[in-house]
């Protein structure tokens, strides 16, 4: 399945005490329920739901890398203008 964010795969390259840990206390640090971080961690790329770039942050520095790196996707600027201009 295409993911929209790799925070997944990059928990998984984890050994299994930093991979308890960190999946017992990055919900906390980030002020979510662990349905919520699970939630975050299988939405596909084809779905409008985003990470908030706080949140976004916060677990890119639990697994020590940048937010850019857990990104699975490219933005361009037909994207943006329709995000913008989409009617709810």
């Amino acid at each position: 399945m295409n993911y929209k964010y790799c925070i997944k795969e990059k928990m998984l390259q984890l050994n299994v005490e930093e991979y308890k840990k960190i999946r017992k206390e990055l919900p906390k640090a980030i002020g979510k329920t662990i349905r919520t971080f699970d939630r975050y961690c299988t939405l596909r790329a084809d779905e409008f739901a985003d990470i908030p770039a706080q949140d976004l942050d916060i677990i890119a520095s639990f697994l020590g890398c940048d937010a850019n790196d857990l990104k699975n996707y490219s933005i361009t600027g037909t994207q943006i203008h329709h995000k913008v201009t989409r009617q709810r």
